[in-house]
């Protein structure tokens, strides 16, 4: 898995390919924090829950039919869903969430992510998987091999990121400029 940090980048940099400037910031935010939940699954090793469960690590919390879910439940708990940009909210809501489990899924290691949980319990990879796979815990951050993972997620995950958000927040602003005048 990428660290934590680097999913919330993905869900903050999706955020002006699906809201609109004049949307609350605070989705971007929402977005961000919800992709970095399905890490919260590392807790199945402390309940002894099996790496390869359903239930356990990079299972269900990483599937896309989990991303759906969550989208739903935020969407509707916040009363969004039935407005007009209910579409667009749960989409992005999906989306930060769902790029947990594909980002994962390029990753050098592990067991493989559950991504059609609950559909099938089969663990996936993706055949080209150019991310290092960062330890699990805090006490690696202080080793010397930190800036090994770190160096990969900036160039395959932050990167691209920030160009995603870069072209996107131009391109809104853009539109939105044109609509005004």
């Amino acid at each position: 898995m990428p660290t934590v940090p680097t999913h919330a980048i993905v869900g903050i940099a999706l955020a002006p390919v699906f809201l609109r400037p004049t949307d609350s910031h605070g989705w971007a935010l929402a977005g961000a924090i919800l992709a970095m939940l399905p890490d919260l699954d590392v807790l199945a090793f402390t309940l002894g829950i099996p790496y390869g469960s359903p239930f356990g690590h990079r299972g269900i919390t990483h599937s896309l039919f989990f991303a759906a879910a969550l989208a739903w439940l935020v969407a509707t708990v916040t009363g969004q869903l039935g407005l007009q940009t209910s579409a667009r909210l749960w989409f992005y809501l999906f989306a930060s969430i769902a790029s947990h489990g594909l980002i994962d899924a390029c990753t050098n290691g592990g067991h493989g992510i559950g991504l059609l949980i609950p559909l099938t319990t089969q663990r996936f990879f993706f055949p080209w998987r150019p991310i290092q796979v960062s330890p699990i815990g805090i006490s690696w951050f202080f080793s010397p091999e930190v800036w090994f993972v770190l160096k990969s997620e900036l160039l395959w995950v932050w990167l691209p990121s920030g160009l995603v958000f870069t072209v996107a927040w131009l391109l809104g602003h853009r539109l939105q400029l044109g609509r005004t005048v």
